[in-house]
């Protein structure tokens, strides 16, 4: 006996079949990968540096030092990778944020095994953005982390307050100022001593999740790890890593 999530979701694929988040092959219902995918996809391997995220072998982080403790993510962005994100965030493909989430989490359990998290919150949107678009990425992806976490999603603990400049459209000289003041907690009553898992679609400078977990902090929160979707990796001479 099918449950009726998934009842409805193999009935929806009769009309528009399932595909490949990261490749667009086709798939039976249910299935988010194919096993090329499964392969060939540029997972994030331990060891890692766990002030960027990236792989010790790519780590350019020289030691800096964040407001968040931590950072974990399963995924480079890059390749089918940055495909799947931009299917996810621009075309409307929500269920993406169920492997999405479902990967994080895995990559939590291993990384943050030790830690004893109280909440689950996201990096904010605009009330005007979030209109256009219909849906909050980082929200639907915090939500299927915390499904498999067991863990509670506190949406209500930081907004955006205004609309600042598209962080990949600068460099990353400007890229700190440019979020300054942006974010603001709204409800400090409920992070005083807690430990929270801070979640993101993408983290590029990290300046966005910095500029969040300085404001958890400053209101009382004990400490602030992150965990993305995919991060970007040093960039390479020819490439391009800065979406």
């Amino acid at each position: 006996m099918y449950k009726r999530e998934e009842f409805l979701e193999r009935l929806l694929c009769v009309f528009f079949p399932n595909r490949c988040i990261f490749c667009g092959k086709v798939l039976p219902p249910m299935i988010l990968e194919c096993s090329n995918c499964q392969n060939t996809v540029n997972r994030i391997k331990e060891p890692v540096c766990m002030l960027c995220g990236c792989e010790k072998k790519d780590c350019s982080c020289k030691n800096k030092r964040y407001f968040y403790r931590g950072i974990a993510s399963p995924l480079y962005y890059e390749d089918k990778v940055r495909r799947a994100f931009k299917i996810f965030k621009f075309q409307d493909n929500t269920v993406a944020a169920r492997l999405l989430g479902e990967m994080m989490a895995q990559t939590a359990k291993k990384l943050y095994s030790e830690i004893k998290f109280d909440m689950i919150t996201y990096v904010p949107m605009t009330q005007k953005k979030l209109r256009q678009r219909g849906y909050n990425q980082s929200e639907l992806l915090a939500k299927e982390v915390a499904k498999h976490l067991d863990l509670k999603v506190e949406g209500s603990l930081l907004s955006k307050i205004y609309e600042n400049d598209i962080q990949h459209d600068l460099n990353s000289y400007l890229r700190s100022g440019n979020i300054i003041g942006v974010y603001d907690v709204t409800a400090p009553e409920l992070i005083k001593g807690k430990t929270i898992l801070l979640c993101d679609d993408i983290k590029t400078t990290g300046e966005t999740l910095n500029e969040c977990a300085k404001m958890l902090i400053i209101n009382g929160a004990a400490e602030v790890w992150c965990l993305v979707g995919a991060l970007t990796r040093r960039k390479k001479a020819g490439t391009s890593v800065s979406d």
